[in-house]
Protein backbone atom coordinates (compact mmCIF):
# COMPACT_ATOMS: atom_id res chain seq x y z
CA UNK A 1 0.00 0.00 0.00
CA UNK A 2 1.55 3.36 -0.99
CA UNK A 3 2.21 5.94 1.69
CA UNK A 4 -0.13 8.96 1.71
CA UNK A 5 1.53 11.97 0.09
CA UNK A 6 1.58 15.54 1.31
CA UNK A 7 -0.92 17.76 -0.55
CA UNK A 8 0.75 19.99 -3.10
CA UNK A 9 0.52 23.76 -3.17
CA UNK A 10 -1.95 23.49 -6.04
CA UNK A 11 -4.13 21.07 -4.01
CA UNK A 12 -4.18 23.50 -1.07
CA UNK A 13 -4.96 26.47 -3.30
CA UNK A 14 -7.80 24.56 -4.97
CA UNK A 15 -9.33 23.68 -1.60
CA UNK A 16 -9.02 27.27 -0.41
CA UNK A 17 -10.73 28.69 -3.50
CA UNK A 18 -13.42 25.99 -3.40
CA UNK A 19 -14.25 26.97 0.19
CA UNK A 20 -14.60 30.62 -0.79
CA UNK A 21 -16.82 29.74 -3.75
CA UNK A 22 -19.06 27.51 -1.65
CA UNK A 23 -19.34 30.19 1.02
CA UNK A 24 -20.47 32.72 -1.55
CA UNK A 25 -22.94 30.36 -3.25
CA UNK A 26 -24.72 28.96 -0.19
CA UNK A 27 -27.38 31.32 1.10
CA UNK A 28 -27.70 29.94 4.62
CA UNK A 29 -30.11 31.53 7.09
CA UNK A 30 -28.48 32.83 10.29
CA UNK A 31 -28.36 30.40 13.17
CA UNK A 32 -30.95 31.38 15.78
CA UNK A 33 -29.70 31.94 19.34
CA UNK A 34 -29.84 28.91 21.59
CA UNK A 35 -32.19 30.61 24.01
CA UNK A 36 -34.19 33.77 24.38
CA UNK A 37 -31.89 36.02 26.44
CA UNK A 38 -34.84 37.33 28.46
CA UNK A 39 -36.03 33.91 29.59
CA UNK A 40 -34.46 34.30 33.05
CA UNK A 41 -32.09 31.37 32.53
CA UNK A 42 -29.24 33.38 31.04
CA UNK A 43 -27.36 36.44 32.18
CA UNK A 44 -24.83 38.68 30.48
CA UNK A 45 -21.74 38.98 32.66
CA UNK A 46 -19.47 41.02 30.44
CA UNK A 47 -19.30 42.99 27.21
CA UNK A 48 -16.24 44.34 25.42
CA UNK A 49 -16.35 46.51 22.29
CA UNK A 50 -13.25 47.14 20.20
CA UNK A 51 -13.34 49.64 17.33
CA UNK A 52 -10.79 50.65 14.70
CA UNK A 53 -11.42 53.38 12.12
CA UNK A 54 -9.67 53.20 8.76
CA UNK A 55 -10.75 55.83 6.29
CA UNK A 56 -14.47 55.54 5.64
CA UNK A 57 -14.70 52.16 7.39
CA UNK A 58 -15.22 51.20 11.02
CA UNK A 59 -14.15 47.72 12.09
CA UNK A 60 -16.01 46.73 15.25
CA UNK A 61 -15.77 43.60 17.37
CA UNK A 62 -18.21 42.99 20.23
CA UNK A 63 -17.51 40.17 22.65
CA UNK A 64 -20.35 39.18 24.99
CA UNK A 65 -19.77 36.86 27.93
CA UNK A 66 -22.93 35.11 29.03
CA UNK A 67 -23.84 32.50 31.62
CA UNK A 68 -26.64 30.11 30.67
CA UNK A 69 -28.30 27.81 33.18
CA UNK A 70 -29.26 24.75 31.17
CA UNK A 71 -29.36 21.61 33.32
CA UNK A 72 -29.71 18.34 31.40
CA UNK A 73 -33.15 16.85 31.63
CA UNK A 74 -33.65 13.43 33.19
CA UNK A 75 -35.04 12.16 29.87
CA UNK A 76 -31.99 13.11 27.80
CA UNK A 77 -29.30 11.64 30.08
CA UNK A 78 -31.10 8.56 31.28
CA UNK A 79 -30.15 9.46 34.85
CA UNK A 80 -32.39 10.44 37.68
CA UNK A 81 -31.96 13.89 39.24
CA UNK A 82 -30.48 14.10 42.75
CA UNK A 83 -33.04 14.21 45.53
Amino acid sequence: MPEPREPSLLDNLEGFLRGIREGLEDDKPPVPPAQNPTDGRSREVGRKVQEVRRGDYVFRRTTIDEVVFDPPSADSTGERPCQ
